[in-house]
């Protein structure tokens, strides 16, 4: 049987001979029935607090639950995210792979058609530079040889006598004029052009004489033979 405050203060004791005084009972009863409201209102409290902490485990308790289900849910998640990074990381780094590959080997081609291009147009450039030099000694051969003629006509028995003085000319020009054309019986065309080159030839000589009496002597230019002229001291010669 539970016992509560109004059981405490309603209970009532029989009298006997030399009993306990009543005064005193009674007041002691009074102190434990405050005592007795002053517990039972703290267990009261107690109660609506064990209650209300309860609760909150409950409440707890659930939020616990879900937050592991949240949480299984975003170490998924994160799981899948990071099996997708890795999987997107190697595909891209495939592909670089792939890409530095291909412009590797591109340059690599595009380097040896340059090396294969510069290699023809060396082999291209020896070519016309060896071609060049060939018509340079054909065309210094030939000037030795146009040289050499022209040497050879200068040396030439002509020359010593268009060389020798004026008056060498003057005098005896008739004799050599006529030695001239009995040298050169039936060619006509060569008769009349040997008579102007020695006329031209004393013209120049007196002209040149001339010019050394009255000015310092300036560097003369070789006189160049022409075909007809070394025709004629073939000839002659």
């Amino acid at each position: 049987m539970t016992l509560n405050s109004l059981d405490v203060q309603n209970k009532t004791f029989p009298t006997k001979m030399r009993g306990y005084n009543k005064a005193d009972v009674d007041d002691f009863l009074d102190l434990i029935i405050r005592d007795y409201d002053t517990f039972a209102e703290k267990m009261k409290d107690q109660e609506r607090e064990l209650k209300s902490l309860r609760e909150r485990v409950e409440y707890f308790e659930g939020m616990k639950e879900s937050l592991n289900k949240s949480i299984v849910v975003a170490q998924s998640a994160a799981d899948n995210l990071k099996e997708q990074a890795i999987s997107e990381a190697n595909g891209v780094t495939s592909e670089a792979g792939q890409k530095a590959q291909y412009i590797l080997e591109s340059a690599k081609k595009e380097a040896g058609g340059i090396l294969n291009s510069a290699s023809d147009d060396a082999r291209r450039l020896v070519k016309e530079t060896d071609e060049l030099k060939r018509k340079m000694r054909i065309y210094h051969q030939r000037m030795m040889l146009m040289v050499e003629a022209q040497l050879e006509g200068i040396k030439s028995h002509e020359w010593e006598e268009i060389l020798k003085p004026t008056s060498t000319y003057i005098g005896d020009g008739e004799e050599k004029l006529k030695e001239i054309i009995e040298s050169h019986e039936g060619n006509t065309v060569q008769i009349s052009h040997t008579v102007n080159q020695v006329s031209e030839i004393l013209d120049a000589v007196d002209q040149e004489t001339t010019v050394e009496s009255e000015e310092p002597t300036e560097p003369q230019e070789p006189v160049e033979t022409t075909d007809s002229e070394k025709e004629t001291t073939d000839s002659e010669a």
